[in-house]
């Protein structure tokens, strides 16, 4: 009996250890499933920034400018204005080089020239306040650098410059340097020596006022004005479709004449239908006028029988981009909008209501949003968010754009 007594609480005991270890072992699992579950939970962020978007169409056509043609010369040429530059009636635009040797001292003058003027500007304007000077120059230096990021190569030596005038500026004001008299001195009679070899020089002269665009890098379209403005949509299609053909090659160049240039292009029914009601958009053309510009809807003609319309829009806004510009596929902003800017990926719909996720502290919270404008890859909201309002998302928010379960309330 004691044996049997014994026995029974021996397999008591075990049955009891196993269960114990079994509670011990679901235990720890669920602590592991739950610490596994923190600790590789992803959420990727994205902070809510002021942007503005643009809804916008792609038209294929062709730029016009009222337009002297400028002749003459039988060399190499050397231009002595800029491009998009402002020019009058016998300005001096380009000089005729009659050998390689002469081209080559005029480029040594032009150098000596930009080099006094700098160090010139540089005694003229040093000032004392060292402050001013080094916040001019670390800004110039940054201004340098966003160019030479952003290939903008057209704008380099201006950016060098500023960035050399302000370097200069700071030198003289921290005695580094005494002062650069001397060497203006020496440059001047170096120029007087390169002036003379370079002797008198046949030039190219403005015969009208305008803005004035050489040939050097510019392939020139013989453009007929009229013929585009008096071609019927199908017209257009066609001559847009065989090609502007070239200028006669020798120009040196154009001067414009106009103060507004015109895009004729041609689109299909359904992208004319979004010009309906509309005066003003904005036209840039990605890779050479990157700057949205503010143009006129001038005319919109549509033939519905071939399925084609006619768009033609005008702007006034001249430079020397806008100058080379000729067959084009151009990007027209139809309308812009300006708000805070979403990630699609972070929108959600929650009991009917469109909102996103955002990250405050370590806890999760819903807030609604107002859609403004939106493509396939962001939304805009308007900026004047406030809980407790249809729009509740506010400028810098971290808005959660990956993540699973998310709920409002609930920690990260």
């Amino acid at each position: 009996m004691e044996s049997n007594s014994a026995s029974k609480s021996s397999g008591k005991k075990v049955a009891l250890f196993v269960i114990m270890t079994l509670l011990f072992l679901a235990a720890g699992l669920y602590v592991g499933i739950q610490l596994f579950s923190i600790l590789h939970r992803t959420y990727k962020t994205e902070t809510a920034i002021a942007a503005t978007m643009a809804d916008s169409v792609y038209l294929n056509g062709v730029a016009v400018f009222d337009a002297v043609d400028v002749t003459g010369g039988g060399g190499e040429l050397g231009y002595l204005v800029e491009d998009g530059e402002r020019v009058t009636g016998g300005t001096a635009l380009a000089e005729v080089y009659t050998s390689e040797e002469q081209g080559v001292l005029r480029e040594r003058l032009d150098r000596l020239d930009r080099v006094i003027d700098l160090l010139t500007k540089s005694e003229n304007s040093a000032g004392s306040d060292l402050t001013v000077l080094t916040t001019e120059t670390r800004q110039s230096l940054y201004d340098l650098l966003d160019i030479l990021e952003n290939a903008s190569y057209s704008d380099l030596s201006n950016a060098e410059d500023a960035f050399l005038l302000a370097q200069n500026r700071l030198q003289i004001s921290t005695g580094q340097v005494g002062g650069f008299e001397s060497t203006i001195a020496e440059l001047q009679s170096e120029r007087e020596t390169v002036q003379s070899q370079l002797g008198a020089l046949e030039t190219i002269t403005a015969q009208t006022n305008g803005y004035f665009i050489s040939a050097s890098l510019t392939p020139f379209l013989q453009t007929d004005a009229q013929a585009l403005s008096d071609a019927t949509p199908t017209a257009l299609q066609q001559m847009l479709a065989e090609g502007i053909p070239e200028a006669d090659v020798g120009l040196v160049g154009r001067i414009i004449t106009g103060f507004s240039w015109k895009f004729y292009a041609t689109c299909d029914l359904a992208t004319a239908a979004r010009f309906d009601g509309l005066n003003t958009v904005k036209i840039s053309v990605p890779g050479k006028e990157n700057t949205p510009l503010s143009a006129t809807v001038s005319e919109v003609t549509v033939d519905e029988e071939n399925g084609v319309a006619k768009v033609v829009l005008e702007c006034q806004s001249i430079n020397a981009d806008v100058l080379r510009l000729g067959m084009e596929e151009a990007q027209v902003d139809l309308k812009t909008y300006t708000g805070i800017r979403v990630d699609r990926n972070a929108l959600h719909i929650v009991n009917g209501e469109y909102g996103v996720y955002v990250k405050y502290g370590n806890i999760q919270r819903f807030r609604k949003i107002q859609v403004l404008y939106e493509n396939d890859n962001y939304i805009l909201v308007p900026e004047n968010g406030a809980v407790g309002t249809d729009n509740e998302l506010r400028l810098y928010d971290e808005v959660i754009v990956e993540g699973s379960n998310l709920q409002d309330g609930k920690l990260l």
